[in-house]
């Protein structure tokens, strides 16, 4: 089949405001276009193969994966974004391979134990910059940042071609990854990297930051990102009994109470909470899409390019006012009742533990290579520290050990170092 062919296919369905296939898409290094496939599913594919995505599903959603077998991971988060991400690009005939690939990557970045492990490790190396070099924080600026380190995965620590680093995934990818916005998610490039990367820093503002608002792609994912991760963390808290029933029908809220509607004109609902939450979810995503559909269907067929919909002052995509109040709503319910809830603070309090005396432990001994630590490290971590004299940089290199870590491989890790046993490191590698 021709390459242009394919993206003549592909493209028929595709509203005017779309981003389009395009056989000549650009890309940071050069790539020639697949025989099959259209670059945006050559995307996909790659993300899709890629060990940090393999390394998702052990990485904490809400509940720290080691603590059960039922709970949501980062990997079967991203698979619920994306398919919701591709139920709202069919309903806006937008392009549905672009907004997979971004739903399948948006979440490469996050370190182990979840949120609590982001902050931490923003922490840890916001002090370690100020302490060892005097680099002190700029105001509203982080160290690490998980967006932005999805964008580096992709396009520099993933080691799978000769050719290129990363993975060399189409601009429109990684730009929507660099503008992954949601409730706790605000794009920003962290400081150290501008520190010590002043060329790349400059080529990623112009290049990703040149527009307005994002791609209608980008939007979808942020907004499929936040549908999942407010009904299905609901899910997950009735399952493990950090919420009840009667929790959510005294909160009043309307996108619960339209749920709920629908699932008393079944039979027996009340007697299975876990089947009453998975029906309450199910119903909730159906209403979040619907009301998306039907708010933004007449305002997005008034643009006639994607590059359009980029030079709009804000994002396009939003909710109803009356959904957009329910689900701020539920937002703060999770943060208060299941976020901060005794047993999952106690969870994180561990995780922050085990990541604070870690990078504490690698950032001192980095300076010896005969120190045990360096010894346990990968062949390959060793060999970056060993080619590496810029001393941020060298810091930075054991933030990325550490934000690539599953939880496991973290605990595990710590236990190595710490509390060392007859298992010794085989059990890591």
């Amino acid at each position: 089949m021709e390459k242009s062919h394919i993206c003549s296919k592909l493209e028929f369905h595709l509203a005017s405001y779309a981003v389009k296939c395009s056989i000549d898409l650009p890309h940071e290094y050069p790539q020639e276009h697949p025989k099959f496939r259209s670059f945006f599913q050559q995307d996909k594919d790659r993300v899709l193969h890629s060990e940090s995505f393999r390394r998702l599903g052990y990485k904490t959603q809400v509940f720290v994966v080691y603590e059960g077998d039922f709970y949501r991971t980062r990997l079967t988060h991203s698979l619920e974004v994306a398919q919701v991400s591709r139920s709202l690009a069919v309903a806006f005939s937008a392009n549905e391979d672009l907004v997979e690939a971004v739903a399948y990557a948006h979440d490469l970045g996050h370190p182990p134990f979840g949120h609590r492990g982001e902050d931490t490790l923003n922490s840890l190396f916001q002090q370690a910059l100020a302490d060892k070099f005097g680099i002190k924080a700029p105001a509203n600026r982080k160290a690490f940042e998980q967006n932005y380190q999805s964008y580096r995965i992709v396009s520099e620590l993933e080691k799978r071609y000769f050719e290129f680093p990363g993975l060399n995934l189409s601009i429109p990818v990684l730009k929507a990854l660099l503008r992954h916005e949601t409730a706790f998610d605000i794009p920003s490039i962290p400081y150290p990297i501008e520190l010590v990367s002043e060329e790349k820093t400059k080529k990623v503002k112009q290049l990703y930051f040149d527009t307005k608002s994002p791609s209608l792609e980008a939007q979808i994912v942020n907004v499929a990102d936040q549908i999942a991760w407010v009904t299905h963390d609901l899910e997950d808290a009735l399952r493990v009994r950090f919420l009840h029933i009667e929790d959510l029908r005294k909160l009043n809220n309307r996108l619960l109470n339209l749920s709920e509607e629908r699932i008393k004109k079944g039979s027996s609902w009340e007697k299975d909470t876990i089947l009453w939450g998975r029906l309450l979810v199910r119903n909730m995503i159906d209403i979040l899409i619907t009301d998306l559909v039907n708010e933004n269907a007449q305002k997005l067929s008034k643009h006639k390019s994607s590059k359009e919909i980029e030079q709009i002052e804000f994002p396009i995509l939003r909710f109803s006012s009356e959904i957009e109040k329910a689900v701020e709503n539920l937002r703060n319910f999770l943060l208060e009742r299941v976020y901060t809830h005794p047993i999952a603070e106690r969870m994180s309090s561990k995780a922050s533990m085990i990541l604070e005396r870690t990078f504490e432990k690698l950032v001192k001994d980095i300076e010896s290579e005969k120190s045990t630590s360096m010894k346990l490290l990968p062949y390959s971590t060793q060999e970056i520290l060993r080619s590496e004299t810029n001393p941020v940089k060298r810091v930075q290199i054991v933030v990325d050990f550490i934000a690539g870590m599953t939880d496991r491989f973290a605990s595990e890790f710590y236990r190595i170092l710490f509390e060392p046993e007859e298992r010794g490191i085989t059990s890591l590698y």
